[in-house]
């Protein structure tokens, strides 16, 4: 993937909701798992969670094990935030 596509999918993200800003949140997200970043995994889960997106389960497990193995609390606690997020829509949306 090119610098520039990357560009192309932070710029969709950030102008916020709808299909676009979803499926690149769920791009940068696996592409931050299949170029082992740890904490940017962290990171662009957050984003993908805070959209909506359905985040595959190697997805979750790469980045429950990259917040377990960090020594850094924030990315520890950003995980725990993301978890929870998830959990708290998926019950919303079984009960909307």
């Amino acid at each position: 993937m090119s610098r520039d596509a990357v560009r192309q999918m932070k710029k969709a993200l950030r102008a916020g909701s709808g299909s676009k800003a979803l499926e690149a949140a769920l791009a940068l997200l696996e592409r931050s798992v299949r170029m082992r970043h740890r904490r940017l995994a962290v990171q662009r889960l957050n984003e993908a969670v805070a959209l909506g997106a359905p985040v595959p389960e190697e997805h979750w497990r790469y980045c429950r094990e990259a917040a377990a193995a960090s020594r850094d609390t924030t990315v520890q606690a950003l995980f725990v935030v993301c978890a929870q997020a998830a959990q708290a829509s998926a019950k919303g949306s079984r009960h909307g």
